[in-house]
């Protein structure tokens, strides 16, 4: 149920500039534009396509209705901290630090691209997203990141990892 590897990835990757620019950032209420919900939009549906194809759940929680009928600048801040004492939301963001770029991109979204190659669902968003915030922070998410190959079941095929989801750990 943690929408955060589908809404962070976009938000940090497509404002790197302003966020390295800016002493201090709002990322939710100044970077959530259009575009950005655009994205992100697209990557939900691919992670959307990966449950269906896996089979993992009979409900699927989709992110896109967090912002129906409203702005998308006006819906995130309701969901951050607090404000400051100016009532402001921005803050410092150290780009290749923040807890999107290293928890939502690299162990999140590397999880969701690794399980998108095994089910067989084109996964373009997810990996560009992971391309670009593995380059800003100088590394490579899919070897780091919380893959499939680095949990230890990189050996299973879709029909494995289908009977594993159903049925859990053999005793």
């Amino acid at each position: 149920m943690n929408a955060g590897p589908i809404i962070h990835p976009p938000l940090i990757v497509m404002n790197a500039g302003p966020i390295e620019h800016f002493e201090r950032w709002d990322i939710h209420k100044e970077g959530t534009q259009g575009s950005i919900r655009r994205v992100t939009d697209a990557l939900d549906a691919e992670r959307i396509a990966v449950r269906e194809a896996l089979a993992t759940a009979r409900r699927i929680f989709r992110c896109a209705p967090l912002c129906k009928g409203r702005r998308a600048m006006d819906v995130w801040p309701r969901l951050a901290r607090p404000p400051d004492r100016l009532g402001r939301l921005a803050e410092r963001i150290v780009l290749t630090e923040h807890r999107y770029m290293r928890e939502d991109l690299r162990v999140g979204l590397s999880f969701l691209v690794s399980a998108a190659a095994l089910a067989g669902v084109e996964n373009a968003f997810g990996k560009i997203l992971l391309a670009i915030g593995g380059a800003i922070c100088g590394e490579n998410f899919m070897d780091g990141g919380r893959t499939l190959q680095n949990l230890g079941f990189g050996d299973l095929d879709r029909n494995g990892l289908q009977t594993l989801l159903r049925q859990g750990f053999p005793s």
